[in-house]
């Protein structure tokens, strides 16, 4: 049986994740709410260009909602 999770919570600073919004248990940052579509949701493939080369190895709604990358010994904005 596959679980089809749609919705995710994402704490931006470490990554750790859950089906539930709340802090982050590991760093006490909000959690993000992404939606990461169905099982076979086409948002779930990384991107490509025309020739089907990678443009990033990220999913697809990873890349669309522009998450920076934040060092993490780097202090959370306010």
């Amino acid at each position: 049986m596959i679980l089809e999770l749609t919705d995710l919570y994402l704490c931006e600073r470490c990554f750790s994740a859950a089906e539930t919004p709340g802090p982050c248990p590991r760093c006490s940052e909000p959690r993000r709410h992404f939606k990461v579509g169905a099982v076979d949701d086409p948002c779930r493939r990384p991107p490509t260009d025309a020739e089907g080369r990678l443009l990033s190895r990220a999913p697809q709604w990873w890349v669309d909602v522009g998450v920076p990358h934040r060092p993490p010994d780097e202090p959370a904005a306010p």
